[in-house]
């Protein structure tokens, strides 16, 4: 069930958006948020020291469907806002495997990353466009879209 909050929509899948008078109803913004139901996802996103931002063409809608149809892709080590992904790690070694997992994600689904909205191998999630921000003392977090630096 979704949620609303002065002019804002929190969707079911953490998505937010603004109220507004478009056909489709709220549109979308670039900040989700991050409640992971696994309870190691907050800990190992949190204490990552590599991340990698992959850019996709595809809809939040299309990215969620193909995350709910692959089980062994999960919130220990990515999650999505908008139409990108971001994969942490706590090792390098741990983090290619990690990579390869999601893109065979998207190309068993005939899914592709776009080349130009990804980053690769970041020592922060900052660094890689995506801002984690915790709410308060709960598990939650505010994911923010902030996009790939220089473009």
């Amino acid at each position: 069930m979704a949620s609303r909050s002065e002019g804002f929509l929190i969707g079911d899948d953490g998505a937010v958006g603004r109220l507004g008078s478009t056909p489709a109803g709220a549109v979308e913004t670039n900040v989700a948020v991050w409640s992971p139901v696994l309870p190691t996802a907050f800990e190992k996103a949190r204490d990552a020291t590599i991340f990698t931002r992959l850019g996709t063409p595809h809809s939040h809608k299309e990215l969620k469907a193909a995350f709910e149809a692959t089980p062994n892709v999960d919130q220990t080590f990515c999650l999505s806002v908008n139409n990108v992904i971001l994969v942490f790690s706590a090792s390098r070694d741990e983090h290619t495997m990690h990579c390869r997992t999601v893109l065979q994600m998207l190309r068993d689904r005939s899914m592709r990353a776009d080349i130009n909205d990804c980053v690769f191998n970041s020592v922060k999630s900052t660094d890689a466009g995506i801002r984690l921000e915790q709410v308060g003392d709960h598990k939650v977090y505010l994911v923010i879209n902030e996009g790939v630096l220089g473009r």
